[in-house]
């Protein structure tokens, strides 16, 4: 097994849907709901952009793959793990899915080993965190 620091973020996405199946769904319907709040609020959004390291149309790219892949590939992404893994962990578009996944820890819902599990793999500093009251 790789080190965490030899792990990428496919690595990481595919050890925690290993260790923690039954929370799949709820993540993924999470990143769905949010990937739709960010599309709603997209106006207010772009005006209040202050996010230095990326681009709001890039965001917004990565938040279009995201649901194209969601639309393609339906309950598959929490029923088989390397469906997960590999549709919402590849490339840069897994930061809109990881950001949503940090988030996802701040629910009610979220287990307090689920969420010690996304601090260890991925951390606990948002991406993207827009100065809105939505």
């Amino acid at each position: 097994m790789k080190t965490l620091n030899q792990m990428s973020n496919l690595d990481r996405a595919y050890l925690l849907a290993r260790l923690f199946p039954e929370e799949l769904k709820e993540l993924t319907e999470f990143i769905r709901k949010e990937a739709e709040l960010w599309d709603r609020h997209r106006p207010e959004i772009e005006k209040k952009w202050t996010e230095k390291n990326i681009d709001v149309n890039l965001w917004y790219e990565f938040i279009a793959n995201f649901n194209r892949r969601y639309l393609r590939n339906g309950t598959r992404l929490y029923r088989n793990k390397k469906t997960f893994r590999d549709q919402l962990f590849d490339g840069y578009d897994a930061l809109f899915a990881i950001n949503a996944t940090i988030y996802y820890t701040e629910q009610e819902g979220c287990s307090q080993e689920f969420k010690y599990a996304i601090y260890m793999l991925f951390g606990s500093r948002k991406i993207v965190a827009p100065n809105l009251n939505l």
